[in-house]
This record gives C-alpha cells, structure tokens and sequence, in this order.
C-alpha cells in the first residue's frame, strides 16, 4: 500500500483514495478508487488518475484498466477525457429465490468441497489452464491462491470442486459478506478445464454453490460476469440470475516513464 495506493488528503482528513493493482506478468495493471460525495467535481478524482497514470508507466506496464459503473457518468467522462477507451462490459447480476434449483450431476464425478492446506496447487493449475485465454485474467502462483483461500470472506466449504476420480475438473468458488445470517453472497469465479467442457459441470457447481450460500442464510448471491462470454451468461440466466446493473471497463495505452510520483494526491 505504501507505492500502491494514492490518497487525496484536506484539512488533515481522507477526501479520496485510488488503489493500484499490478498485473505485471501480462503487462497490465488494474486502478479502482473514488472521492468523497461532498467533494466531487472539484478534479480530485482527475489528480488521482494523472498520478495512478504517472506511477503505473513508471512500472513498465502497457496498459491501465479502470471499471466505471453503469450509473457512473461523472467517473466516465474523466477517463474518457483522459484517453481511455471503451473495451469491455460485464454484467452485475443477482440471484434471490427460496431454493437453489437441482443439481443435475453426470455419472462417474462427484462434487466436495475445497481443502485447507491439500487443494492449493491443484485449483492454482486449474484456474490458470480455465481462464488462460480470457481478457484480463493473470496467472496465479500458489501463494497467491493459498493466501486468497484463506481471506475472512472466503470459506474452504463454500468452494466447490468437480472430481474425475483424483483429477480437478471444475470448481465455483464463493464468498460472503459476514459469517452470520444475512448479507450478500458471491460466486467469485467459476471455471473448468478444457478437458471436461460441455458436461453440465459448470452448472452443477454453480448450483452447489448457490445450495452453499442459501444454507448460509444470505440475502441475495450476486455475480459479474463477461456480456460476450455467451455459455456463462446463458447459464446464469438459465439458473434463474438477473441482469441488475452493467459495468464498464476502460484501458489506456501507457508510455513508459522513469520517473514516480511522491505518492499522495492532493
């Protein structure tokens, strides 16, 4: 947080933050942030940019990508003022019903959940070889996953594996707001091998998981997930998920700079 994280300061209190994440091994790098409601439209959100912009060129990246939600015009203009352009949407979807519907699993697999300390390297390969070729996503170490598994919102029982026998063949992976009743679930990611797509596997840990998160007592289980990718929309509509809200994704080419601000914004 020292290098990535810029923070706009007034009087001595927080007025506004912007958060950098660095995706170094696929060259791109990943901003998020926001100011104030009271202090809006006074370029704040615009310094905050220009020094996430300086900094992530400082660090050899070739892009930079931000999120601006669908009610998010002001954030849009800036970036856009900026020279990001327009590249991707995903959809915000929800899920609320009494009852997660069936779980329709094929003969020969069989579904448990996630081990602490067993299960790390083999969803590690697993998330890598499912999402290789999606946009944006940067492959993950085990240490990475082994410290994500173990996040307060995460729980070992609300990740749900798809065994071959010994082999991982698929997984959706869930979180939630608070370990007691109410708040909100996630399906954070679901993904499965290439080896054993068009299986109902994606439906049938999807489903386990939403059984997970009912039996939680959750409010609502939301998700997002890519407007193009045709079978993940088509299957979360199929499960009963609605469109709630559109997000979309922004990236400017970087030119490389040696030179990094001092770290605040103001």
């Amino acid at each position: 947080p020292e290098n990535d994280c810029f923070v706009a300061v007034s009087d001595g209190s927080l007025i506004g933050f912007a958060l950098v994440g660095c995706e170094l091994p696929i060259g791109r790098t990943v901003a998020s942030g926001g100011v104030l409601e009271g202090r809006r439209h006074e370029g704040i959100g615009r310094d905050l940019l220009e020094s996430v912009v300086h900094y992530t060129s400082s660090l050899g990246a070739s892009v930079l990508h931000v999120e601006a939600p669908s009610d998010g015009t002001e954030a849009r203009h800036i970036l856009e003022a900026e020279g990001f352009r327009e590249i991707k949407r995903y959809w915000k979807m929800r899920w609320e019903g009494p009852k997660a519907p069936a779980v329709a699993l094929r003969d020969g697999f069989k579904l448990r959940s996630f081990r602490l300390g067993q299960d790390e390297a083999a969803l590690t390969a697993l998330q890598n070889t499912a999402f290789s070729t999606s946009w944006g996503f940067c492959p993950n170490t085990v240490e990475e996953i082994s410290a994500r598994v173990r996040f307060s919102r995460c729980h070992p029982e609300g990740i749900i594996l798809a065994m071959d026998g010994d082999r991982l063949a698929a997984y959706n992976w869930t979180m939630r707001t608070s370990a007691g009743p109410g708040g909100t679930g996630w399906v954070a990611m679901t993904g499965v091998h290439p080896d054993y797509r068009s299986k109902g596997l994606g439906r049938a840990v999807v489903v386990a998981g939403m059984e997970y998160l009912k039996a939680m007592a959750v409010d609502a289980i939301e998700l997002e997930v890519d407007s193009e990718n045709e079978p993940a929309t088509k299957l979360y509509l199929g499960l009963g998920f609605r469109r709630v809200a559109n997000g979309t994704w922004y990236e400017k080419e970087l030119r490389q700079q040696t030179a990094s601000p001092s770290g605040q914004a103001g």
